[in-house]
């Protein structure tokens, strides 16, 4: 973990701050010398931010001589969700919201139009597909500066010294990854706008699977397994859930701009895409909660499963729109709404600590 701003803050019976020379002795532990000359109770707030880039605050009390009222600290946390603030914490899933559906829609239309379209033979296609990309890039883009705010809120006050600690941290190095890899999507897509080579495209399916694999190092880390194994698991995820909302988002942009035709052989090849990507999505899924609860009453005791039951109801809910609407001809919002509250729930997920 990395210490931010003062990293440990102690308050003497008095309200004077007494803690001073942060060390740290071991990667997950910090240290400060305390002066206790006062008799009553101090106030320990702590800030740190972890590895996995997640911000987590706390305070704790401890008395010498005698027990007295806390020390008035102003900055105590109070309500903390997650051991984050809340303002933090909402700003936290409205970030992550943004990059998810940025990069199901960037991700999803570039894998859609590798392996669902005939570039070479449907030009007005890829050109949806490549305008959805763009705009998924700009949502990518765009989600940083929301994170970072959320990350610096979720610790307290906005504080220069926050901001910097938040930038050098593991955070700060997931951040600058996430907006290189979306530079790197856009000058991809470029190139293909130009050339029309596939080779481009292929580079840039690629790139968005290095993207997952970033993500993931942003998600919780996965116990008692190897760590390149819960990359892994975590990257996949997010690949499924982004070749499934990206490809729907695809196949509805496709259809506004080619004959009917067009519109109803790709659905046909959709079908079957989108049935591969969900079964990863739900294996994946039912993995991922298995490594991170103890066991399935955590869905009923622990706010971290309860937020996981909701959103296998929010996943059971958007197939149950896939089918009726593929039933009628396609009738894609409902789908597309459930699939959006699925993303709002999995940002969620991230800021919440999970039972194991």
């Amino acid at each position: 973990m990395t210490p931010a701003g003062r990293g440990i803050t102690v308050w003497s019976p008095a309200g004077r701050q007494v803690g001073e020379n942060l060390t740290q002795p071991a990667p997950a532990e910090m240290a400060v010398s305390v002066d206790t000359a006062e008799r009553g109770t101090y106030l320990v707030v702590w800030t740190v931010i972890a590895a996995d880039t997640h911000p987590s605050r706390g305070s704790y009390t401890f008395s010498v001589g005698v027990s007295s009222a806390v020390p008035d600290a102003g900055g105590l946390p109070i309500g903390d969700v997650g051991a984050v603030s809340p303002l933090g914490l909402v700003l936290q899933v409205a970030g992550r919201w943004v990059h998810l559906a940025g990069y199901a829609l960037a991700f999803g239309s570039v894998a859609f139009a590798v392996l669902i379209l005939r570039l070479e033979s449907e030009p007005a296609a890829e050109a949806a597909c490549r305008r959805l990309a763009i705009v998924g890039i700009v949502m990518l883009v765009g989600a940083e500066p929301l994170t970072l705010i959320a990350q610096v809120l979720s610790l307290g006050d906005l504080d220069g010294q926050v901001f910097a600690d938040v930038l050098a941290s593991a955070s700060g190095r997931i951040l600058a990854l996430r907006l290189g890899a979306a530079i790197g999507l856009w000058a991809l897509l470029g190139a293909a706008a130009q050339a029309r080579h596939r080779e481009a495209w292929v580079a840039a399916l690629g790139l968005g699977v290095a993207l997952a694999f970033i993500d993931a190092a942003a998600s919780h880390a996965v116990k008692d397994v190897p760590p390149l194994l819960g990359l892994s698991l975590n990257a996949t995820h997010e690949m499924a859930m982004g070749a499934w909302l990206g490809g729907l988002a695809s196949l509805v942009a496709i259809r506004m701009v080619t004959p009917p035709a067009v519109g109803q052989a790709l659905l046909s090849r959709f079908g079957r895409y989108a049935a591969a990507s969900v079964a990863v999505l739900v294996l994946s899924g039912a993995l991922l909660a298995l490594v991170h609860m103890r066991s399935p009453l955590d869905l009923v005791t622990s706010t971290y499963g309860s937020v996981v039951a909701i959103k296998i109801a929010g996943v059971g809910v958007a197939l149950v729109a896939a089918y009726l609407g593929l039933r009628a001809g396609r009738s894609w919002r409902a789908e597309a709404i459930a699939l959006a509250g699925v993303l709002a729930l999995a940002g969620l997920l991230v800021s919440l600590p999970p039972p194991r």
